[in-house]
């Protein structure tokens, strides 16, 4: 019998949905032929688990870049991938990451830039302003301190763009600590990780609609003082005010 990859960690899972901790270095949906994926990893694991013949089915409704560590969610039924991709699309569903930048910077607010995607290169170009083919993409921001020449932020994207974080903090000066791509200076694990980290999610049930919560705790690599653990909340607090005042305000742009 083939013996299984190691197996990323379960959050939660009922008949709907799977909510697992991607680890950095593995991508979520391989694009080559028996290219190693979180998705793979998974449909093998619950084909065995459970014992069922054929194939398993298992909806990605949304991604992290292969660097990227945190939260994900699965559609374990059609009906669920529809209704929680139904749900990104609304603005349902709130994404809040933890990164580590390079350079200081101070306070909070709201970004507004045009991503354009550059196919070649596979990287975002970001632009002062709306070109044919740019996205717009929203930002919220939060600090939470700075150590030496580095920032840990808060960040929840409106937008859910390709790479957003990534080329949005790099054109401001801040490149993600690990993200050679964008203009860092230094390599995480050998190169396998960058420090931005999906480190919270919630959206409604796609079934009962009862809102979820999860979160997936900091890396060690990150070397995140703890203490600042409780600022952490009070700032979700206030982004949750920005988060509504976007929606209402951009909803109808972002169609």
């Amino acid at each position: 019998m083939k013996k299984l990859k190691k197996i990323p960690e379960i959050i939660y899972e009922d008949k709907y949905i799977l909510v697992v901790y991607k680890p950095p270095g593995l991508v979520v949906q391989g694009t080559k032929r028996n290219e190693e994926s979180l998705l793979k990893i998974l449909k093998d694991f619950i084909k065995e688990r459970d014992k069922k013949p054929g194939d398993i089915f298992l909806g990605v409704v949304h991604k992290l870049d292969k660097k990227v560590s945190g939260i994900l969610v699965f559609a374990k039924r059609s009906k669920s991938a529809k209704r929680l991709f139904e749900s990104f699309q609304k603005k349902e569903v709130i994404k809040l990451y933890i990164a580590k930048v390079e350079g200081i910077l101070e306070g909070e607010g709201i970004w507004e830039d045009y991503l354009l995607w550059d196919n070649i290169k596979r990287r975002a170009i970001v632009l002062k302003r709306v070109s044919e083919n740019a996205k717009k993409a929203i930002t919220i921001y939060s600090t939470l301190y700075s150590l030496g020449k580095e920032t840990f932020l808060l960040l929840m994207p409106f937008t859910g763009r390709k790479h957003q974080l990534r080329a949005v903090l790099s054109k401001k000066g801040y490149p993600i600590v690990g993200d050679t791509k964008y203009g860092s200076k230094r390599k995480i694990l050998n190169g396998k990780a960058i420090l931005l980290h999906s480190l919270y999610l919630s959206f409604p049930h796609p079934m009962s609609k009862e809102r979820l919560e999860f979160w997936a705790n900091i890396p060690d690599y990150f070397s995140f003082d703890v203490k600042y653990e409780n600022k952490i909340f009070e700032i979700i607090k206030r982004m949750y005010k920005y988060w509504d005042g976007v929606k209402y305000k951009a909803i109808d742009v972002l169609k």
